[in-house]
């Protein structure tokens, strides 16, 4: 039991040190409260008009602009759903305008009903003032990333979007 504590405090001071993990630099936090619904099979821009948190990144409608060179890590949630349509919705990255390999993952909606989490994630090595945004398809019109506000509860964004820097 000494042994965990011991460990346990040495990683929160490791964490807490100026030199520690959380000490590399900015992040941010995007968001968005509206449905975004293909229209038709091309890819489409993610779009997040709120900035729940940021220091040093800056939001510019989905478009990520990051402050200083070095690796980051991004990580990007949306809730996958129909607004009547039904098929495969997918979500990737892009860096500069052009997308990052390996970065694409894809959801069935199999009805109009459905709804689950999809998440896209990764880690790279940037420059001083290069753009990050997520880009999502549909294979058909109508489906998507889907927002809702149960009653009583806080909103179920269409899309959150967390990046900070690691290194």
């Amino acid at each position: 039991m000494r042994t965990i504590l011991s460990a346990i405090f040495v990683s929160a001071m490791f964490l807490a040190s100026p030199g520690g993990a959380f000490a590399a630099g900015g992040y941010i936090q995007a968001s968005s409260e509206e449905d975004q619904i293909a229209k038709d099979t091309k890819p489409n821009k993610v779009s997040m008009a709120s900035t729940d948190a940021a220091k040093g990144i800056k939001n510019d409608k989905g478009t990520i602009i990051l402050n200083e060179s070095g690796t980051y890590f991004t990580i990007v949630g949306v809730q996958v759903g129909s607004r009547g349509g039904t098929g495969l919705v997918r979500l990737w990255f892009q860096t500069n305008g052009k997308d990052v390999d390996n970065s694409n993952c894809e959801q069935m909606v199999p009805t109009a009903e459905f709804t689950t989490v999809m998440i896209s994630q990764g880690v790279g090595e940037y420059k001083k003032g290069d753009k990050v945004n997520a880009m999502y398809s549909g294979s058909a019109a109508g489906i998507g990333l889907v927002y809702k506000k149960p009653a009583g509860e806080p909103a179920v964004p269409s899309v959150i979007f967390s990046a900070w820097k690691i290194d």
